[in-house]
């Protein structure tokens, strides 16, 4: 009877925890609660994609094109993708759907996705003992108005994928993008910078100024610094631009070159940016661990005088470690009362200045860096310089217009030393080098999210050698050597210390029987 009774209470007890299971995945389905404990948080949507998609005034679709059959390498990656385009259907509230496209053959699939631009891709998979290649169409297809954006869906891009979509539904709405300012003399539309002008007009509504007249006070304003003084007009309304509560985002250098020469740059722009506190170096920052090229087939030549940086721990820069500088100048503070000064962006501890006025470079440092030449302190490329700024025209009543302002107690500028960090660098691992402009700005509009989801893809692993050594300041030496000494000294560590750890253990057990035997036989 006592046996019945404990069956029953168990039973019951199943049953009463089984109802209570049911119930929860009940309410939650119902309730659309997702709890993401992924690192970074990379399976939720972050404020910024959720802003955009609850703003669209009218129904957005999204297309997923693929083959019937993905491969394995496309199986994690087709899985995020409907995660995530759950995660923006529900954001939407009903103004965002998507669909997959999938009963068709593979020609037909073809040929709809390249009317929208989407390409195929080609995989080695292993079919029927044997390996073949295999054709595979996934891309997706963002509808809006009467206007689409499409974008091919590649392996191992999860952690950009948020991005990547985002900027699609933002470049669609227009109407959901910060607007900015921005600033180019005549020789900006000369230079080559496709990916950076696409990715400026999908995050910001952009008006441009040549500054004759009065900006457009926005929030935020990019300055795109040229060769050539500005006018007395120009340097006003910039002046009263950021004396009126503007933030700047600008990109200068000290030293050009004209392909055969180098010379320091002569231009009034120095002694406008100085009165705010700025000053830039008029020698070249150089770094061990810089830029090469490969010089026929087993000569590979160091360029110094193009420094590779690595991002700090501050937002802007943080997760982003090819930016490539090409002659970049220092950036000095001038401490004035109130204004403060942060580096965000700095060579190495192995770091060098090539000085003027001829700045001749010995030619052993391409072929063979002396790291006893690079015994420079980190060299600010990048800064952050904020507080109480006057007007340049202060002093200058002959200039000053009705309403000018003499002073901002919130003044606030991010500086590089490089003018040309918009244009398409030569190699693809510095391609993403932009970012620091566009996460500048987003800074300054209070928009850390989409920074977090524009460079979370970047985000280096603890065991990257490189990042490891920069990181902690270590003498680098020959960069190639040092790191293919320390990787072997790594594969000897990981093959030897396991066995040494079983040995050690083995042989403390052995001991320990030992003893118990030995007293064993003492008690006897």
């Amino acid at each position: 009877m006592k046996q019945a009774k404990k069956t029953r209470s168990i039973v019951i007890g199943l049953v009463i925890k089984l109802a209570i299971v049911l119930m929860v995945l009940l309410v939650g389905s119902y309730a659309k609660i997702r709890l993401d404990f992924s690192k970074n948080k990379v399976y939720s949507l972050t404020r910024v994609s959720k802003d955009a998609v609850r703003k669209l005034q009218d129904n957005m679709v999204v297309k997923i094109y693929t083959s019937k059959e993905l491969p394995s390498q496309m199986t994690t990656l087709d899985r995020y993708v409907r995660d995530l385009l759950t995660e923006y259907k529900l954001a939407g509230r009903g103004k965002f759907h998507y669909e997959y496209i999938t009963g068709l053959s593979l020609e037909e699939l073809k040929n709809q996705a390249q009317q929208y631009g989407l390409g195929s891709m080609y995989f080695r998979i292993f079919e029927n003992d044997k390996t073949t290649s295999k054709e595979v169409v996934y891309g997706a297809v963002f509808e809006y108005q009467g206007n689409y954006d499409s974008i091919t869906l590649i392996p191992n891009m999860q952690a950009k994928l948020e991005y990547e979509l985002t900027l699609r539904i933002q470049k669609l709405s227009r109407y959901t993008l910060p607007e900015i300012t921005a600033f180019a003399d005549t020789l900006y539309s000369f230079m080559p910078k496709q990916a950076y002008e696409e990715a400026l007009k999908a995050n910001f509504n952009v008006t441009f100024t040549d500054l004759y007249t009065p900006p457009k006070q926005t929030e935020v304003m990019i300055f795109h610094a040229g060769y050539d003084s500005l006018s007395a007009t120009q340097l006003y309304n910039l002046d009263q631009y950021i004396m009126n509560g503007g933030k700047l985002v600008l990109m200068q250098d000290k030293i050009v070159s004209d392909g055969n020469s180098v010379m320091e740059l002569q231009s009034n722009m120095f002694e406008f940016f100085e009165n705010y506190g700025v000053k830039f170096s008029p020698s070249i920052a150089m770094d061990i661990f810089c830029d090469s090229r490969q010089m026929g087939v087993d000569t590979n030549i160091s360029f110094p005088i193009y420094p590779v940086l690595r991002g700090t721990q501050h937002p802007i820069t943080r997760n982003i470690s090819n930016i490539v500088m090409y002659m970049g100048s220092g950036i000095i503070f001038k401490k004035k009362q109130g204004l403060d000064f942060q580096t965000i962006l700095a060579t190495s501890a192995n770091s060098a200045l090539l000085e003027g006025p001829d700045y001749e470079l010995d030619t052993g440092l391409f072929y063979n860096p002396d790291p006893e030449k690079f015994k420079n302190p980190p060299i600010p490329l990048g800064a952050i310089v904020h507080g109480r700024m006057e007007s340049y025209f202060k002093d200058k009543p002959e200039y000053q217009m009705p309403g000018f302002k003499p002073e901002v107690q919130d003044g606030k500028m991010v500086v590089y030393g490089d003018r040309e960090l918009y244009i398409d660098p030569e190699k693809d691992i510095y391609k993403d080098r932009y970012y620091i402009i566009l996460n500048a700005v987003d800074w300054l509009l209070d928009r850390e999210t989409m920074i977090n989801i524009r460079s979370r893809h970047m985000q280096k692993s603890i065991l990257d050698i490189p990042y490891y050594m920069n990181k902690h300041e270590l003498m680098w030496g020959d960069p190639g050597k040092t790191e293919r000494r320390m990787k072997l000294g790594i594969k000897i560590t990981a093959t030897v210390l396991p066995s040494l750890i079983l040995i050690i253990i083995g042989g403390f057990i052995a001991l320990r029987r030992k003893q118990m035997q030995r007293g064993d036989n003492e008690e006897e």
